[in-house]
């Protein structure tokens, strides 16, 4: 896997994983990072390939069920194609994403931003991101370990991107 460094570097982030093939003619089976991940507009995806990723157009993309997509692209026409690159990561430009919507934000833009409480105790900085089924999760990695942050209304009172840092104030247990 291209390490996190190189590919800000070249203006890429992670979106999803090749899970399989998605029938005979070289659909690809992709499980994105973030089920609620939408393809729609964007016009190319960068496969990685021998650890590098590798531009690919892309010919369609659906939904598929399951928090799955189906992603056809240009030059993969067989269900062997396909299963090559079971496995493989999928990044996109940050470029070619749609503006985040007043109030959202997409989760590379939060991975390494400081958490520190109301009260301006430092926790960590966020060091991934992932869905667990009912709202994001941030894995906060400081100090004192390892902190799992729901990201609900109830705990996350800032989210300042331009300042760079986040502000939570945690409920009781949260950081026992």
């Amino acid at each position: 896997m291209a390490d996190r460094e190189q590919l800000k570097s070249r203006g890429l982030v992670g979106f999803g994983r090749i899970v399989g093939a998605h029938g005979l003619r070289g659909a690809l089976r992709v499980r994105p990072d973030n089920p609620d991940s939408e393809m729609e507009g964007i016009q190319r995806v960068f496969v990685e390939s021998a650890g590098a990723p590798v531009e690919r157009r892309v010919r369609s993309c659906a939904r598929a069920g399951h928090g799955s997509l189906k992603l056809q692209l240009e030059g993969i026409q067989s269900i062997e194609q396909a299963e090559v690159l079971r496995g493989a990561q999928l990044y996109l430009a940050v470029s070619d994403l749609p503006a985040a919507a007043e109030g959202e934000f997409y989760y590379f833009q939060v991975i390494g931003l400081p958490v520190e409480t109301v009260e301006g105790r430092w926790l960590g900085n966020i060091d991934e991101v992932f869905f667990n089924g009912a709202h994001d999760v941030w894995v906060v990695k400081g100090g004192g370990g390892e902190i799992l942050i729901p990201v609900i209304d109830d705990v996350v009172r800032k989210i300042d991107l331009e300042q760079g840092r986040v502000v939570i104030d945690p409920i009781p247990g949260l950081l026992d």
